[in-house]
This record gives structure tokens, C-alpha cells and sequence, in this order.
């Protein structure tokens, strides 16, 4: 977990892919933090995303770093609307909370990957290294 979650906090746009019946949707979304082994994301639930998450949690999100560096994960989400984790991102990530006020605003919520397979590759000559968690 712990390159994962450095890769991460380089670069914590990452591109999240969900399923819309048989089509998929990617969209960027910031990390927020890892906790506890889980990896924290946060939108709205009125956003078409959370009723995607609703009805099928299996998501996949890949990231890159300026020397090539891949990150790729996949696995099935939590819906948990974790106030402590909310507060966590009010706290520390001031465009989110522009965008929400407050961590009880009902339609801030978070979710949370806590079990999922990574693969990070590069262009070292290394072979990819790939985690379960």
C-alpha cells in the first residue's frame, strides 16, 4: 500500500472508471487520503456517479507521474459516509470545501476503496509491480 499511496500524494488526480448499464464513464477525481488501508475519494450524491457506484461499486482509476510512472487499481467501492473522513477533507483540501461548506452537508458524501488489486509500471526496464490489498 505504501508506493501506492506515494504515487498518490504526487499526483492524486486520478481518472475513475464506473459502469452506466453497458457503457463506461471516466472522470477525474482527487485522492483524498488513506486511512486504515482504505483509499478515501468525496462527491455528491446527486452527481450520475454515486448512482452508478449505487448500482454497480466495481470502479477501475489509473494515474501517471511526469516520469511515466503508471498507477492502475481496481476493485469495488464502499458507499460510507464517514463524517470523520469528511471533516478530514474539509480540514485539509480547500476547493472541496468551497464546493460543499461543510462536512454535514447532506449531499457531500465519501467512499472508500478498501480492497482492491494495483499494478505500477514504468519504463525502468523493471516488470510491473502488482499488490492486492
Amino acid at each position: 500500500m505504501k508506493e501506492i499511496v506515494e504515487i498518490l500524494e504526487k499526483n492524486p488526480i486520478v481518472y475513475i472508471a464506473t459502469a452506466d448499464g453497458d457503457q463506461p464513464r471516466v472522470r477525474p477525481f482527487q485522492f483524498q487520503l488513506e486511512r486504515d488501508g482504505k483509499l478515501w475519494f468525496v462527491t455528491a450524491n446527486n452527481k450520475p456517479v454515486y448512482a452508478q457506484l449505487r448500482r454497480n461499486p466495481k470502479i477501475e482509476f489509473s494515474t501517471c507521474l511526469p516520469d511515466m510512472t503508471t498507477l492502475r487499481v481496481r476493485g469495488s467501492v464502499t458507499l460510507d459516509d464517514s463524517l470523520a473522513i469528511k471533516q478530514w477533507v474539509m480540514d485539509h483540501r480547500p476547493m472541496i470545501k468551497g464546493i460543499y461548506g461543510s462536512a454535514d452537508n447532506p449531499i457531500f458524501t465519501a467512499f472508500c476503496l478498501e480492497h482492491g488489486q494495483a499494478v505500477i509500471f514504468d519504463f525502468s526496464g523493471r516488470p510491473p509491480r502488482e499488490y492486492s490489498f
